[in-house]
């Protein structure tokens, strides 16, 4: 009966595709008080076009090193720097047509002292605000938050989590399975998103 329910879910699923999640990514990088590293990375519409989307900075902020362009991998790559007089702590950056593309934005703030910040705009509160550098354990918490909205806004996601409660012996075990899965898609989803994780498609 269990296979035979789990074979039915197979053929709903229809055909495996590859995992899509391809956000925005904005990496800004403290290099001394009021200086940053803009690292912008956006979802490439064909080899020279990406998404029309950019973050807007506090209106003090000045650009001193110019943007520079590239594509690689289906995303269209950004690189400036910008100066904020005092600093952007307690500062908001916009992303004024967020609802527009439909997508979201992961904002890594990596500061000079090492700390960093990470959160996951979404359309409906489109703007990252910069706060007093978190702990470590709001940082996993972000990234345990994001695998988690990740698996359950996914179909396929939520099949294999139901196929594990079907053929997972005992609540124990299956506790840990789930959480492990979990952990792991939470690791592998941020290292895709931060391109140090390619796997190369079908042809």
């Amino acid at each position: 009966m269990i296979r035979l329910l789990l074979a039915w879910l197979l053929l709903l699923a229809g055909p495996a595709a590859a995992d899509e999640f391809r956000p925005a990514y904005l990496q800004i990088t403290q290099r001394d008080a009021t200086t940053y590293d803009i690292l912008w990375k956006l979802p490439a519409i064909d080899e020279d076009r990406t998404l029309r989307l950019a973050p807007a900075f506090p209106a003090e902020a000045v650009t001193i090193v110019p943007p520079r362009m590239g594509f690689a991998a289906g995303t269209g790559v950004l690189r400036w720097r910008i100066a904020v007089p005092g600093g952007l702590d307690g500062k908001a950056i916009g992303f004024p047509d967020l609802s527009v593309t439909r997508i979201d934005v992961l904002v890594r703030l990596v500061r000079a002292d090492g700390t960093e910040q990470l959160d996951r705009v979404l359309p409906g509160a489109p703007h990252f605000v910069a706060r007093a550098a978190p702990g470590r354990f709001a940082v996993a918490k972000t990234y345990l938050r994001l695998g988690i909205e990740h698996i359950l806004g996914g179909y396929d996601h939520l099949l294999f989590v139901l196929a594990l409660f079907l053929l997972v012996p005992g609540l124990r075990r299956l506790i840990g399975t789930v959480t492990a899965f979990t952990l792991a898609h939470s690791i592998t989803l941020v290292l895709a998103t931060l391109g140090l994780l390619r796997v190369q498609g079908r042809r």
